[in-house]
This record gives C-alpha cells, sequence and structure tokens, in this order.
C-alpha cells in the first residue's frame, strides 16, 4: 500500500495543475495508516510545492526516502504544530538534497526535520537553516555537544534549530566561539548570562539604549558574543547569550520576554525546563509551539512525553483531516473527540476539534459539554492553557445567546474549579476582568464577586491574588466594597468591625501566603493597603543612621519568615519592615529561626541596615546574613556581632549578587522592625 501510495504522489507531479489531487489518488481504496501518513504529507506541503519538488532530478528519490520511512514520517508530522509546510518540506527537500545519507543516520534526521519545521516559523533564510544543521551535524559528529543530545526528541531539537532572538548570537561564528568558551554541565547553563558584565553604559559613556553602544567595537571582535562578553550589556544581551551557549552545546534553550526585562530558560533535564536570569512569572515565550505562555510550554511538553499517546492520537487526528477533504464533517469530528481524549493535553487538538464545532453550528448543549471537559481534563495542572480555550474557542459558542445568569453559572463553574496554579504562575487577573466585563447588570455583578470570593478565599495561591485584584475592581463601588469586605472578614473567621478589622486579617493570612508564592506584586499591594495599621517609625535621619548608595533595593520585595503568624508575629506588618517607615515581624522561638527578602531584581548590594528590636538586643547577635540568586543555594556574605539597635552591614567592597538575602541564627528567635537593602539592579 505505502507503495502505490508514493506511486500517487509521482502521478500528482506529471498530472495537470487543474486535476484535483484526490483524483490522482483515486485509486486508493481505504484510510489505511500508510495512507494516512501519505495523505497528511501531501495536505501540510500543498500540490504547488510537491510539483516543484518532483519536477527536481532526485525529488522523486526524496519523496520515496521520506514517504517509505515511517519513522521520519512521524518524525516531521508528530513533532508539534506545522507551520507553511510548503517551506518546510522544501527545506527538508533542499537538506536531504545535499546530505541524502542523513535518512539513514536517526539523530541527524532528526535535526534536519527540526530545522525545516523551525523554517515554517520563522521567516529566516534557508542558507542560515542549512548552515544551522551542519552545525549540528559536524558537532555531533566531532562529540562537541552535550550528551544529552542523543536522547532529545525532534521537536525538542527545533528549540536548537531556532536559537536565541538574537539572529547575531545565532551565527555559526557565535555558536562556534560559545562551544569552547562556555562547555558545563547541563544544569549550570542557568548561570552562563554571567559571563558577560551587565553594564548600563560602555567605556566611552554611550547608553545601551542607543546605537553607539556596540559601535565602536563592531570588527574588533569574531563574532558578536565575543564582544557582549567583553563589552558587556544588559538584560537582552545577556539572556541572548545564556540561552545561545546552552544551544551551542545542543542543549534546548529559550529567551523570553518579562515585563520590563528579558530572561531565559534552559532544559536542564529530560522535561524539565529552568527560568534563568528571570524575575517575573508573566513570560512571552520567544520559541513556543503555539502559544507564548509559559503554562503552554509545560503542558506542551508533558503532552509530547508520552511518544505512542502522541502517536495514536495523532492518527486519529489524520483520519478526521481525511474525512474533512471527503466532505464529512460529522465523522471528522468523531475522530477529533478521540484524538482529545487519547491525548488531552494536546491544545492544537482541541483547537481544532472546537473550531470545526464552531463550523457546525453545534449547538449550546455541545459547548457546555466541551466547558466540562476541559475544567476537568486540564484546569487541575493545567489552567492557563484551559483558560485560553474556553475564552476563545469555547465561550463564544456557549455564551452566544445566555443570558447573564448563564453567564454567572459558567464563570462560576471556571473559578470553582481552579484551586491553585497547577504549573506555574499566570495572568488570572485577566480572566477575572474579562469575566467582571461580561457580567452584566450590577445585582449580577454583586453575585459574581460573592461568589467568586467564597469559591477563592481559602486557596493559599488563589486566594491572596482574587482578594487583592478586587480591590481595584471596587474601588469606586462604595456599597459592594463594603459588602464584599463583610463577607470577607466572616470567610476569614476575623473580629472586630470596619475597614480596619478586614485589614488585619486579610494582611495575616494574605502577604506570609503571597511571600511563600514568590508573588511579589501581591504582597506589595495587599502591604499598602494595610500600610495604614502600623505606626511609622521615626527617619534614619533622624536616628543618625546613613544609608547606603543605591536603590532601596528591598521595599519591592516580600518578607518571608520562619513561622508567620506565631503568638508574637503579626504579619499586617511585614511589608513595613521593607520601608524607611518600619514595621514589624517576629520568628518562631528555637530550631534555626530565620527570615528573608526576595528582591524584585538581581541586584548588586551595596550594603543592609538593621533596626534590632527594643529589649532583647542581644538575639541577633551572631546570626549570619546570606545571599543567593535562586532562593536554594546560599552563601554566607556577614555575620552580626555585638547587641544593639542599629547593624549597619557595609558591603560596597564584595558587593554580591543576589536575588534573595536571608538572615539566620541558631537557636533563640529573630525580631526586626526594619531590614532595609540597599543595590543597584543587573536585571
Amino acid at each position: 500500500m505505502r507503495f502505490l501510495l508514493i506511486g500517487s504522489l509521482l502521478l500528482l507531479a506529471s498530472s495537470a495543475p487543474g486535476v484535483p489531487a484526490d483524483q490522482a489518488m483515486g485509486s486508493v481504496r481505504g484510510p489505511g495508516v500508510d495512507e494516512l501518513l501519505v495523505h497528511e504529507f501531501k495536505r501540510i506541503t500543498g500540490e504547488q510545492a510537491l510539483r516543484e519538488i518532483m519536477q527536481k532530478p532526485d525529488g522523486p528519490e526524496f519523496i520515496e526516502a521520506i514517504c517509505s520511512n515511517t519513522d521520519w514520517m512521524l518524525e516531521l508530522l508528530d513533532s508539534g504544530p506545522i507551520d507553511n509546510g510548503d517551506r518546510v518540506t522544501m527545506l527538508l527537500y533542499a537538506l536531504w538534497s545535499k546530505d541524502p545519507d542523513l535518512a539513514t543516520r536517526p539523530i541527524d534526521r532528526s535535526m534536519a526535520t527540526a530545522c525545516a519545521l523551525s523554517q515554517g516559523m520563522r521567516d529566516r533564510t534557508d542558507e542560515l537553516m542549512e548552515q544551522r544543521y551542519e552545525y549540528f551535524r559536524d558537532s555531533w559528529d566531532k562529540q562537541l555537544l552535550n550528551t544529552c543530545y542523543e536522547d532529545l526528541r525532534t521537536w525538542e531539537r527545533r528549540f536548537l534549530a531556532r536559537g536565541a532572538q538574537w539572529e547575531g548570537m545565532n551565527s555559526d561564528e557565535s555558536l562556534r566561539f560559545l562551544r569552547t568558551r562556555i562547555c558545563w554541565p547541563r544544569a549550570d547553563y542557568v548561570k552562563a548570562c554571567w559571563q558577560a558584565p551587565y553594564r548600563s553604559f560602555n567605556c566611552f559613556g554611550d547608553t545601551v539604549q542607543g546605537w553607539l553602544y556596540y559601535w565602536p567595537f563592531r570588527g574588533s571582535f569574531n563574532s558578536d558574543i565575543d564582544m557582549t562578553i567583553q563589552v558587556g550589556g544588559v538584560c537582552g544581551a545577556l539572556s541572548n547569550l545564556g540561552a545561545s551557549a546552552a544551544i551551542a552545546n545542543g542543549i534546548p534553550a529559550l529567551t523570553m520576554g518579562e515585563p520590563g526585562h528579558c530572561a531565559y530558560a534552559v532544559m536542564t533535564g529530560p522535561d524539565t525546563w529552568t527560568p534563568a536570569y528571570s524575575l517575573h512569572w508573566k513570560r512571552s515565550l520567544h520559541t513556543h509551539m503555539g502559544r507564548r505562555t509559559w503554562g503552554h510550554l509545560q503542558m506542551f511538553q508533558e503532552c509530547m512525553g508520552d511518544p505512542e499517546r502522541v502517536r495514536t492520537a495523532n492518527e486519529s487526528r489524520r483520519l478526521a483531516h481525511w474525512y474533512i477533504d471527503q466532505g464529512d464533517d460529522a465523522r471528522a469530528e468523531q475522530e477529533l473527540r478521540r484524538a482529545c481524549r487519547k491525548n488531552p493535553l494536546d491544545e492544537s487538538l482541541w483547537i481544532e476539534y472546537l473550531e470545526l464545532g464552531r463550523k457546525m453550528n453545534k449547538p449550546r448543549a455541545w459547548w457546555s459539554k466541551q466547558q466540562t471537559a476541559i475544567l476537568e481534563q486540564l484546569m487541575p495542572d493545567h489552567p492557563d492553557p484551559a483558560w485560553s480555550l474556553l475564552k476563545n474557542h469555547v465561550y463564544p459558542g456557549l455564551l452566544r445567546k445566555a443570558d447573564t445568569g448563564d453567564r454567572v453559572a459558567a464563570f462560576r463553574k471556571f473559578i470553582r474549579s481552579g484551586s491553585g496554579w497547577g504549573s506555574g504562575r499566570w495572568n488570572i487577573e485577566s480572566a477575572w476582568n474579562w469575566m467582571n466585563d461580561r457580567v452584566g447588570k450590577e445585582r449580577d455583578r454583586k453575585v459574581f464577586m460573592l461568589t467568586s470570593l467564597k469559591e477563592t478565599v481559602d486557596s493559599p495561591s488563589i486566594g491572596p491574588t482574587f482578594i487583592a485584584w478586587s480591590q481595584g475592581v471596587l474601588e469606586d463601588d462604595d456599597q459592594l466594597r463594603d459588602e464584599f469586605e463583610k463577607q470577607l472578614l466572616g470567610s476569614l473567621k476575623g473580629s472586630g468591625e470596619g475597614r480596619d478589622a478586614v485589614l488585619v486579617e486579610l494582611a495575616g493570612r494574605l502577604l506570609p501566603a503571597a511571600a511563600a508564592e514568590h508573588d511579589l506584586e501581591t504582597f506589595q499591594r495587599i502591604g499598602t493597603l494595610a500600610s495604614r495599621l502600623s505606626e511609622p517609625r521615626p527617619s534614619l535621619a533622624e536616628s543618625g543612621i546613613k544609608p547606603f548608595p543605591g536603590e532601596l533595593i528591598g521595599s519591592l520585595g516580600a518578607l518571608s519568615i520562619d513561622g508567620p503568624g506565631n503568638r508574637w508575629d503579626s504579619p499586617q506588618h511585614h511589608w513595613g519592615v521593607l520601608q524607611e517607615t518600619g514595621g514589624n515581624f517576629h520568628t518562631r522561638v528555637g530550631g534555626t529561626p530565620w527570615f528573608q527578602v526576595e528582591l524584585p531584581h538581581f541586584s548588586r548590594i551595596n550594603g543592609i541596615i538593621l533596626e534590632n528590636r527594643n529589649g532583647q538586643l542581644h538575639r541577633a547577635n551572631g546570626a549570619r546574613i546570606l545571599a543567593s540568586e535562586d532562593g536554594t543555594t546560599w552563601t554566607t556574605i556577614d555575620t552580626i556581632e555585638g547587641s544593639r539597635k542599629w547593624y549597619r552591614i557595609d558591603l560596597q567592597q564584595e558587593r554580591p549578587r543576589a536575588r534573595f538575602i536571608r538572615v539566620e541564627r541558631d537557636d533563640k528567635c529573630l525580631h526586626f522592625p526594619r531590614v532595609l537593602i540597599y543595590g543597584e539592579r543587573e536585571s
């Protein structure tokens, strides 16, 4: 059967342009697995590109080589979304034409296929992608790549083929330079960005924001990478350097945008992506397999983790495509439903299925079933992709003729199904905004807000975020805000009346939770609201204390302590500890008590000012001050000595780089009204 199908493609090449492809393949009976593979290959390539290839001297040989090789066909068709399939097949043919034996070398064949698939994703020259393939082919042949390269799947190699965001750091010269300069264990590439110094101005005083920053040095180095390592740069340059260093050694990596920042991520182990030089959960991936969010990458990685599941689901997808081409949408819909059941983590399958439902004008009950299926199968672990499917593909059908009550019921179902972040923090506030804008009447908005509070308040992750979001939404609606806060106080089992009572309970519960979730935005928002509960302390000037140079970098961070909310601690005052106005905290007693500040930026620390609590001043004596870039690996940078009111820790000579500062001691406890961290951003 396979050879008959290949023959039909050969016939297609010689048939007149006006002859339909189905007539050229008319001798085929029944959609078997082989037929579906060839049909899908023809479908993604397109008749024009097929004719062009088949008219080349070696074109028929290429078509036979790929269509007779099931592994190669699956590598091409089952390695993620295929954009611009004609360009994909044309480049794959060009790579094969120069190196026909690649079809017999599985690793090189996979890399060539990845390069072709990536060419469909980006508007880059064929010459560049051919160089990329040859770089990895030759580097692997000479055993110059990380050993993980051998075990990568084709879709993972697409990140190598795509490269980092900046094209200058993807050149053959740059990759070769990095392969020699930075050759580390796989997990260490999350620190490769620091091979270049963080500098906002070059040695001539030119800002990195202008074109003169690198201009004086162009032509003086063999590659852009070499120039960046010597001259320096800021977050964009450092992130592209870090990602390119991993890629040059055969380790998948990508760059990504964050609010006011550029970061990157590295596949540090099988099925494991680790953010690097990252400051925020809002990430826009520069290389992606459908959508740019971190949540989508996590779900796609899990989706592709079982090749057999991927294959069987895509067999149903290919059969659905065959039925669509036969004009049988009903059978196509059945096959796509089967495909989604076989591999519910494939977002692209859901989109095809739901879009076919829209085309077939499915009734509201059908859309309700799809909402239920998505919430059950995706929402617990992958809420971000689940929301995207609902908002863009399900709700347009489900809510088309729905009244406000039905809308609130649908939205409540969504909110009830999500009690945590799943694979990671995502922009759930945008989901709440979208739903709130579509609720309608004031009475229904009240029901939506109060029922949403009931569903989220007990979640240690979602709860603080929802309540922080609600404060902004209700800012101009005094009546609803008062009712909301009354219900909130009851839900938190707090005592007292009025807004201060609400703030005490709100901050007491939510500030430690936000800090534990590394949610600096929520910590800052709730802390600012609760600041009215703390009496301002005398200023540093009034106390005779000189601040250190640089920003008060810790003031926009989050404070975590050992044992928050213990009998001596009042978490509503935690936010103020990081501000010059002051606050308070008290760790638990015994063990190894600690507190730490998560900074909003990677920073060079110039100094730390600690104000000790009156009474029991000796408890600070001997405490260790530690710094960390990732919150896991710590380095001791100083030790507190003596028993006094103020400690001024001068670090201007060492200037350690950190995103976390921790203070710990053995036994007893720690309590400070002010922890002021000064430094300069390196992100």
